[in-house]
This record gives structure tokens, C-alpha cells and sequence, in this order.
């Protein structure tokens, strides 16, 4: 096993955090189904201050316009532990205008298996986002 010596915590900030989320592009999605918290894997990308998501019907089902949701994803090395994790909640409705379902559809890669029939944009209200680092030792000289 590898020394993974002291590591310590990090905040990011909203900036951070949605860089990171960008950098990757599978994730979880965390939505009411039966007045039960579900959660399902989607693949995204971030356009702007939006999380875009593309999924099936029966991943996340929208009974209104719009529905508050969670999302979250991380990137954690095996082998040192080290990484970050990302979680937002807002608010998510479906994407209707044919140019932008036509757009999103050209961005995201979409590898999860399974028929894609709906694209979902989130506007994040709380963003929140750590980072799990090496601890560096200040000189007190």
C-alpha cells in the first residue's frame, strides 16, 4: 500500500467547483420519486452557469416544469485517496426549444447505455464542493 501521508481538507469555491464538475462528465442525479429520495447516473456538461444533463424518461421523471434536484460528482484516486467532490441542488426543468435539444445533443457524449429522450437543464442555487489534498507544511521560520 502506497504512504499516503497527511492530506487534508479543502472548500472550493462556486468557481472551483463547477470547473471541476466540468471536467468530468458522468455524475448523479438526486430527484423525488414517490416522495423518495432516487438517484440515477447521467452523463453532462456545464454551459454557462447550467448543468445540462441527458437522460431517459424514466431516469428523472418530471411531474411540474420543474423539480429541485441534487447533482453530484467526483473524481477519487485508489491508490492516494486524494480527489474532490462536487454537490449542487436547484432547480431543473426540461430543455423544449428543438435548436438547443439539438445543440446538447451535439455536446454531450452521452455512454451510459440506454435511449435518450430528454434533456434537463439545472440552475444550481447552493453549490457545494471539497478537495481532498496533500496537507503542505508551512515554514514558521
Amino acid at each position: 500500500m502506497a504512504d499516503r501521508g497527511e492530506r487534508e481538507l479543502r472548500e472550493l469555491t462556486n468557481g472551483d467547483a463547477l470547473r471541476l464538475l466540468g471536467s468530468v462528465r458522468f455524475g448523479r442525479v438526486v430527484f423525488a420519486r414517490h416522495a423518495l429520495p432516487t438517484i440515477r447516473p447521467v452523463n453532462h456538461i456545464i454551459d454557462g452557469e447550467y448543468v445540462i444533463i441527458y437522460a431517459n424518461l424514466s431516469i428523472v421523471p418530471m411531474h411540474s416544469d420543474r423539480q429541485v434536484v441534487s447533482y453530484e460528482a467526483d473524481t477519487i484516486d485508489h491508490e492516494t485517496q486524494l480527489g474532490w467532490c462536487v454537490i449542487l441542488t436547484g432547480t431543473a426543468e426540461p430543455v423544449l426549444d428543438p435548436d438547443e435539444i439539438a445543440r446538447y445533443e451535439r455536446l454531450i457524449d452521452p455512454w451510459l447505455p440506454g435511449a435518450r429522450n430528454r434533456v434537463v437543464r439545472i440552475r444550481p442555487d447552493i453549490v457545494t464542493g471539497i478537495e481532498l489534498v496533500t496537507k503542505v507544511e508551512v515554514d514558521q521560520a
